[in-house]
């Protein structure tokens, strides 16, 4: 009997073998409850099959020209009765390709799936990206739609959402205005901060 170095998705694969004569060599064993039966093929004076099975311990026999044989230069075991089967250990099989692995030592990685350089001093010299047009007109900034009406601001575009603005067109300088808007459902909502300049210098 010897054992398949690759293991199978679903298994192990197992060569059994039976070298004691005969016409006609079949097995049977505890891997399916003994209900099915296995012809070996005849390899010169020997007869083979490969089973592909989990790891386990199974028992199993040999029926050469209808007789139940076992074989002796394999495992075997005795039961109750006095009946001889071979014995089958999968629990231990690791699989040679496995043994020869060497887990610690991966293959490094070729440059070339590396694309992004390193970040050198030219990137932090570089000027900033001016600020967008749409943000560049505060709400603050905007003129009312109309002196006597109760809507103070106009509609504001989706790019100024979400965003905190300071006013920068108020002539004095003893006050900070900040605003923010946020949209609620269908209607817009503007926050506006007042703040004193001498309360932040303290």
């Amino acid at each position: 009997m010897e054992y398949g170095d690759m293991p199978c998705e679903n298994g192990i694969p197992t060569m059994i073998a039976w070298s004691h004569g005969g016409h006609e060599v079949a097995i049977e064993g505890s891997w399916d409850g003994w209900k099915t039966k296995d012809f070996l093929q005849r390899t010169d004076k020997d007869f083979t099959v490969m089973k592909v099975l989990p790891s386990g311990v199974y028992h199993y026999r040999f029926i050469v020209d209808g007789q139940w044989r076992y074989a002796p230069d394999l495992p075997c075991e005795r039961d109750d009765t006095g009946n001889v089967f071979n014995v089958l250990d999968l629990q231990d099989i690791i699989p040679e390709v496995l043994n020869n692995t060497n887990w610690s030592e991966a293959p490094p990685s070729p440059e070339s799936s590396y694309s992004n350089a390193p970040f050198s001093s030219e990137d932090f010299n570089e000027k900033l990206p001016d600020l967008p047009p749409l943000l560049q007109q505060t709400p603050l900034d905007q003129p009312s739609s109309s002196a006597g009406s109760v809507e103070t601001f106009q509609k504001p575009l989706p790019a100024v959402l979400n965003h905190l603005y300071i006013q920068k067109t108020r002539s004095s300088q003893s006050m900070v205005v900040l605003s923010s808007t946020h949209r609620f459902r269908t209607k817009y909502v503007t926050a506006v901060l007042y703040k004193s300049l001498k309360n932040l210098k303290k």
